[in-house]
C-alpha cells in the first residue's frame, strides 16, 4: 500500500510540541478534565492557591491552548445514537490536496464524530454515531458511497462499550 509523503506538523490541526507544565498546572488541568463546572474557589483551594492566582493560570492555560475548548459530554444512547461504527477507509489516490478534500468532507459529516489520518492498511479510521442502520446505510450510500476517491471501506460496529474516558493521563503525557 502506498503512502503520501509526510504532513506537515506546522499544520492548523497539529498541536505544537509538549511544553514543561509545574505540577500546579498539571492538578489544575487534571481537576478542570474532570469536572469544568468547578468554580475557580474550589479549584484554587485544590492546589493550593489563592483565587486570583488561579484564575490567571487557567487563563493563561486557555491562552497557550492547553485547554482547547470546554464542553458538556452528552452520552449518545441517551439521545438515540446507539449505533457507533469504527469505519476504515482506503483512498485509491493519496496525494496532499485529494487527503485534505477527503478530511474537508468528513469534517461537514455531523455523524461523523472523529476522523483520524492513520498509518497501516487504511488511510483514515472514522469513528460515525448513528441512530440506527437505516441511518448509517445513508451514510455509507449519500457520503462514502459518492466518493470516487474511496478504494474501499470496511466497519465494524460497537457491541458494547466497555471504558470511555476523555480526560489525559497528565503525569504520563508531559512528562
Amino acid at each position: 500500500m502506498r503512502k503520501s509523503p509526510p504532513r506537515s506538523n506546522s499544520s492548523p490541526q497539529s498541536p505544537p510540541p509538549a511544553v514543561a507544565l509545574d505540577r500546579i498546572d498539571r492538578k489544575i488541568l487534571d481537576l478542570l478534565q474532570r469536572d469544568s463546572r468547578i468554580t475557580n474557589l474550589e479549584l484554587a483551594g485544590r492546589v493550593g492557591l489563592s483565587p486570583a492566582p488561579c484564575s490567571r493560570r487557567v487563563k493563561r492555560l486557555h491562552d497557550d491552548g492547553f485547554i482547547s475548548r470546554e464542553v458538556a459530554i452528552v452520552d449518545p444512547a441517551r439521545v438515540g445514537n446507539t449505533l457507533i461504527a469504527f469505519v476504515s477507509v482506503e483512498l485509491d489516490r493519496q496525494r496532499e490536496d485529494v487527503l485534505a478534500t477527503f478530511e474537508r468532507k468528513m469534517a461537514a459529516q455531523k455523524v461523523v464524530q472523529q476522523c483520524y489520518f492513520i498509518s497501516g492498511e487504511s488511510d483514515y479510521l472514522l469513528v460515525v454515531a448513528c441512530r440506527d442502520m437505516e441511518h448509517y446505510n445513508a451514510f455509507v450510500r449519500e457520503v462514502l458511497a459518492n466518493e470516487h476517491n474511496i478504494r474501499r471501506f470496511r466497519t465494524s460496529f460497537n457491541l458494547n462499550r466497555v471504558k470511555y474516558e476523555t480526560a489525559i493521563d497528565l503525569e504520563a503525557a508531559l512528562d
